[in-house]
């Protein structure tokens, strides 16, 4: 682990950005993350969907001795998502299916052949060879970190529910596991849903700023029981593992008031009450 600072400049990919359909809010939610991590950005870029561009502004992020990139955009299955063309160029390898996202894909729709995947779902597992790819919690387009020179390049889907979901579930452990933050991290499970719970984390929110919580009924594998992760800030890592417990603590009691738990790990085969 480094005593360095990273040095971060995040790109959101997308026309509708630049042209002012939409309004960039990835990446003012996730600058402020990358702030209550201790860490600061460099700079925040826009870009079209123009395949010069982005490699363009990815290789000037490499020139710079930029240790991590963030982008969000240009991961879905149309002919304008080209985030993983424009990495895959500038690190100079081949594009390749990863099997292992087409494996989920199948699971999560219940596709029993191979050959009966939609192409367009077969273009969102096409990643560069040399990227380390992880799922999705909440959606289809994986994230995608791929190295380029002494930098990486976490490539986040678009949409602001899958972009912060995705974020907390990945970007900040990478961030964690090779430089010194001031974050903590857990993941719990409840026997209840996420509509029941909803307002908890938003209580619990205001309370810790920077922390955040969010349930996935997408990765629900024991019935009854939503996985929830949670993060928290502090001065330094002691106080945010501190302020993780109370987080967890508090969380706990106003569940208990419903005849619910939390629990690091569910309970097999165990029905909300």
């Amino acid at each position: 682990m480094s005593a360095t600072d990273p040095v971060i400049e995040l790109y959101s990919i997308g026309t509708e950005l630049v042209y002012g359909r939409i309004q960039d809010s990835n990446s003012f939610w996730m600058s402020q993350q990358i702030v209550n991590l201790g860490v600061k950005v460099r700079r925040i870029t826009q870009l079209t969907d123009d395949i010069e561009d982005i490699q363009a502004a990815f290789r000037a992020s490499v020139t710079r001795g930029t240790d991590i990139v963030i982008t969000s955009g240009g991961l879905g299955p149309t002919p304008d998502d080209l985030t993983t063309t424009a990495l895959a160029a500038v690190a100079g390898v081949e594009l390749v299916v990863n099997e292992d996202v087409v494996q989920d894909f199948m699971q999560r729709r219940n596709i029993e052949q191979r050959e009966d995947m939609n192409p367009n779902a077969l273009r969102m597992a096409t990643v560069p060879s040399n990227a380390r790819v992880m799922m999705n919690p909440v959606g289809w387009a994986p994230v995608i970190a791929t190295p380029v020179g002494d930098s990486t390049f976490l490539s986040l889907p678009g949409p602001p529910r899958e972009m912060e979901a995705t974020f907390v579930r990945h970007v900040i452990p990478y961030i964690s596991e090779h430089y010194e933050v001031k974050a903590a991290t857990q993941r719990v499970y409840i026997n209840t849903h996420e509509s029941a719970v909803a307002p908890y984390f938003q209580e619990i929110m205001k309370q810790y700023p920077g922390s955040y919580l969010k349930g996935y009924i997408a990765l629900t594998e024991t019935p009854g029981w939503l996985p929830v992760d949670i993060l928290a800030t502090g001065s330094d890592t002691e106080e945010a593992q501190l302020n993780l417990q109370s987080i967890i603590d508090g969380l706990t009691k106003m569940v208990a008031e419903q005849g619910k738990q939390v629990t690091a790990y569910p309970a097999a085969a165990t029905s909300p009450q």
